[in-house]
């Protein structure tokens, strides 16, 4: 059995190659890749913008739809119906 010395490597025992330093980012492309996300981003944010406005427009037609639905011919007839008058002596 081999004494447990014997299996422990010691860090350097295969020679003194030291390893290279890692290398600087290259900062042009880091940069144009951030241009590019940013680019983007902001094409992102005013497709959501136009949408949005989409949205705002077609809510405010539908509004106003409703409105002259609502109150087209508001005064006719503008004679009391004969449901009104039933129900109008009942209640009394």
């Amino acid at each position: 059995m081999s004494s447990p010395q014997s299996t422990i490597k010691q860090r350097g025992a295969q020679g003194s190659k030291k390893r290279g330093t890692t290398p600087t980012p290259d900062t042009n492309g880091m940069v144009e890749k951030s241009k590019d996300a940013l680019s983007g981003l902001q094409q992102q944010t005013k497709e959501a913008v136009t949408s949005d406005w989409d949205y705002k427009l077609a809510l405010v037609i539908i509004t106003i739809l409703a409105f002259l639905t609502r109150f087209w011919g508001i005064t006719h007839p503008n004679q009391v119906v004969f449901d009104e008058v039933h129900f109008g002596k009942v209640s009394s």
